[in-house]
């Protein structure tokens, strides 16, 4: 009855399949004697005269005694990859073993020993491992042979209290030895008639060199201008290592304190400082975003503290940098705006933390020792800093913290009170700074800090500050510069506020929001004054923004910048939007805009745009400008490339930027990286796809970067499949790491490599092979079994070979299928399965159906030649 094979298989399939659940599952000691299900051979066989023995499919998915390597989660959370011993209970076949755990590894994997019946606790300190269901009587497992993955299920009441997201350091991954050559190269050139020509060159460089536990990292930035000759700033160079006891950082070389409580400094020393990445994700307590409008294809640069921290090349309209890297350091960001046509715009972004409130328990520290690091200080002299943070309730948190250095001292003391009114954070800090001439300074900062969402009313307040200062007062750095020269132009500050509002206006009443700043000095006239207000709403797909800016500067000068942009996106795989911008400036001059942008290709990697811009008014009259850019992202860097013009100027930039990571498998091109990585090893996977990336691919010697993970937390690392070679199989498609900062780590996906075929073969006298049959190479080894209609799926074959089919243990149940498969050329994958027609010959007959198959198999799949 050939119509009930199909029925046949899929009973077989289920049933052996089913029993290791029914295993797991059931109650007490029997859920580990796997339950032998029967099959009937004779249904199974019908249309061959022969039957197999498929007794083994009775058990199952067959576990051997031994260590396992696995992926254990405990109700639902993956707590690590652990070995595991598994050990076949009493009266059981070998391979039906289950896991066993001693008082460590149940520790590890977070069940609480203590909480355990005293005498199960006596039994383990004896030494003795026992089975999940004997440690806690609801306890069960089971195990996905096939992903090596184990899941326990254990009461509450056992496990250990850990906050959500806790990953315990043990599973924390220090990486392999690697080097890291991170780089964001930029070209911008604009000139032209009634223009001075120029170019300028930047290079930011990330570089650094893991070995046992040790990051050493430098950062730096070389700049070349045309007009002003170019030059190289060290911004970083340090090492560091983890304190995992202490959940701290120990930093040695050249980087910045914090700049939480007091200012921000650049330092060459030792700095000891808790990171609260190693805090469980629910009990983590910035860099800023930076939002502008470019009126051109415009070159813009970060810089803070006078250090470039950024530069890249922007389409006209609105701008948002939302990629710094943390610098953990604080300090205004400065903005400098290049626009194609020579025009300068400067704006300061704030940079200011939130009031400092923490969870009752948690302490935060910084300890530094070493020398000022900063291009107004010549002379390097020595200072230290401590600062100390801890919650006392969850109302209250304080802090405090003292600076030293010659002929300064300074010492500061504040908290923060949680209420429903909001958080506000009040400290004071008090400075006394010795000149070298004997003049002596005493000054006095207050310091005030308000947040809170207003839920009921949709208002954000993200941050307001005031501070004042006396005119006495200096930090360290506006001190050492000071003393070093006394004429040295230094403004002291005396009143600086600052304030982040956003208001919700309902569903479908859009979002206000404001920002703005305010400065004025104890020795200069005048205030730095930048403010602006905005609103953003949708009508349909129409997305609008309306805003307006106001930068005022302590000289005097004043700019004022009313903007709108409407936006409309259509499209579908490959969306594509168009927008509209119109702006007017303070000094008379309006300009229109209307652009067109979109993206391409697989993972949308190549994006694009078109512009168009018509100005009047000003001081440069009426013009009508265009230009467009490119941008493309490989497996390998991200390219871009901008061009645009006008009457009297031209204008054309060119950019890479990416990343080399030198591993213990050789070196990857990447596309950028964050402080943390991981190398993907997956040979022979060309082309396969690494989801958590987009356009992240394996290269053609089965390595891929992952360019962005998250220190000390569960990070799911998946490849899809699709598109590999038939002759490539993935044994896993996700893996799950916690890595520590900073690190490289490796994970290796396995792979089964080798020309993959569907044989179709019937014995010499034309009757189908046994149903079951186990198929075997030429060393023996089990390729699969016979299904239905007499079909083998057969991979790992070699150009020729002969495969072994066995349903017995007599001489007369075994046969062989010679084969010869077409060849290939070179690096071509295979998009379908070859197919093979041939016949299953007893042992010692030629076996005259190789050819045949070859021939038949050129025929049958070519499209496997592609």
């Amino acid at each position: 009855m050939p119509g009930l094979r199909p029925a046949c298989a899929a009973v077989l399939s289920a049933l052996s399949a089913f029993a290791p659940v029914m295993a797991q599952e059931a109650p007490h000691t029997e859920r580990f004697d796997v339950a032998n299900v029967e099959f009937a051979t004779d249904f199974l066989a019908q249309g061959s005269s022969k039957t197999v023995d498929i007794s083994r499919f009775e058990q199952g998915n067959p576990v051997e005694p031994g260590v396992h390597d696995v992926d254990v989660f405990l109700n639902q959370t993956w707590v690590g990859r652990k070995s595991i011993r598994f050990e076949a209970p009493n009266g059981s076949k070998a391979g039906n073993a289950v896991p066993v755990f001693d008082k460590a590894m149940l520790e590890q994997v977070g069940v609480a020993v203590l909480k355990l019946s005293p005498e199960v606790q006596g039994e383990l300190t004896a030494g003795k491992s026992l089975r999940i269901e004997e440690v806690a009587g609801d306890g069960s497992f089971s195990f996905d042979f096939g992903d090596q993955r184990l899941q326990l299920s254990v009461p509450q009441a056992v496990m250990s209290r850990n906050a959500r997201g806790w990953v315990s350091p043990e599973s924390w991954d220090s990486g392999v030895t690697a080097g890291i050559l991170g780089y964001d190269a930029n070209v911008y050139h604009f000139g032209g008639n009634g223009t001075t020509s120029q170019t300028q060159a930047y290079v930011g460089l990330n570089a650094g060199f893991n070995v046992g536990g040790w990051r050493f990292r430098h950062q730096g930035a070389y700049q070349y201008n045309s007009t002003s000759g170019s030059q190289y700033q060290n911004i970083a160079t340090f090492a560091q290592h983890d304190l995992t006891k202490l959940q701290s950082q120990l930093t040695l070389g050249d980087a910045f304190t914090t700049g939480e409580l007091f200012d921000s400094v650049g330092f060459r020393g030792a700095r000891i400082q808790t990171d609260d990445r190693m805090l469980p994700e629910s009990l983590r307590g910035y860099a800023p975003t930076v939002r502008g409008v470019a009126n051109t294809n415009a070159n813009v640069t970060i810089r803070q503290n006078g250090n470039i921290i950024y530069e890249t090349t922007v389409a006209p309209g609105p701008f948002v940098i939302d990629d710094l890297f943390p610098t953990g350091y604080g300090g205004d960001l400065q903005v400098t705006v290049l626009e194609a046509d020579g025009r300068t715009q400067t704006f300061s972004v704030p940079y200011a933390a939130v009031p400092l409130s923490l969870r009752p328990g948690v302490n935060r520290y910084s300890a530094v020792a070493g020398q000022v690091r900063d291009n107004r200080v010549d002379g390097h002299p020595l200072f230290v800093q401590g600062t100390w943070q801890r919650g006392f309730t969850n109302m209250i948190t304080g802090y405090a913290g003292a600076t030293g250095a010659p002929g300064y001292a300074a010492g500061m003391v504040g908290g923060v009170l949680n209420t429903k009114f909001g958080a506000f954070g009040v400290d004071v800090t008090q400075a006394m700074t010795s000149m070298r001439d004997g003049t002596k300074y005493s000054g006095t900062s207050l310091r005030g800090t308000y947040s809170k969402l207003f839920s009921d009313t949709g208002t954000n307040f993200t941050l307001a500050a005031y501070r004042y200062s006396t005119g006495g007062y200096f930090n360290l750095v506006d001190a050492m510069a000071l003393r070093e020269n006394p004429r040295a132009s230094v403004y002291r500050t005396k009143n600086q506020a600052q304030i982040t509002l956003n208001q919700s206006l309902g569903e479908r009443g859009g979002q206000l929001y404001a920002t703005g700043s305010v400065v004025n000095y104890w020795n200069h006239q005048g205030s730095d004054i930048n403010y602006s207000v905005g609103y953003n709403n949708n009508i349909g797909k129409v997305a609008f923004n309306l805003s307006a800016s106001r930068q005022r500067s302590s000289t005097g000068q004043m700019s004022t910048l009313y903007f709108a942009n409407f936006s409309i996106p259509f499209g579908g795989k490959n969306p594509m939007s168009v927008s509209t911008n119109f702006s007017h400036s303070s000094q008379g001059n309006t300009q229109v805009q209307s652009s067109l942008s979109g993206s391409l290709g697989v993972d949308n990697a190549l994006s694009y745009g078109i512009n168009a811009a018509h100005s009047a008014g000003g001081n440069s009259g009426s013009s009508t400008t265009g230009g467009a850019n490119v941008a493309y992202r490989s497996p390998f860097a991200t390219f871009s490339s901008s061009v645009s013009g006008g009457p009297g100027f031209a204008q054309g930039s060119v950019g890479v930027r990416g990343a080399v990571v030198a591993h213990p498998g050789g070196v990857t091109l990447s596309q950028p990286v964050s402080e943390t990585i991981s190398v993907i090893e997956a040979k022979d996977a060309e082309g396969a796809r690494v989801l958590n990336a987009a356009g992240v691919r394996v290269d053609g010697r089965g390595y891929a970067v992952v360019p962005f993970m998250t220190p000390y937390s569960m990070n799911s690392v998946d490849i899809d499949p699709k598109g590999l070679s038939t002759d490539v199989e993935l044994q896993t498609t996700s893996q799950q790491i916690a890595p520590r900062a900073g690190s490289v780590t490796m994970l290796k996906f396995e792979t089964v490599s080798g020309r993959t075929a569907v044989i179709q073969a019937r014995r010499a006298n034309g009757e189908p092979l046994p149903f079951g049959a186990s198929v075997l190479d030429e060393t023996g080894k089990e390729l699969g079994v016979v299904g239905q209609a007499s079909r083998i799926v057969a991979r790992g074959l070699q150009e020729s070979g002969a495969l072994t089919v066995k349903w017995g243990e007599d001489a007369s149940a075994v046969c062989r299928i010679a084969y010869t498969l077409p060849v290939r050329e070179k690096g071509r994958h295979a998009e379908m399965y070859q197919q093979i027609e041939s016949t299953c010959e007893a042992p010692g007959v030629q076996a005259h159906a190789g050819a045949a198959g070859a021939a038949n198999a050129k025929v049958a799949a070519p499209a496997a030649q592609q």
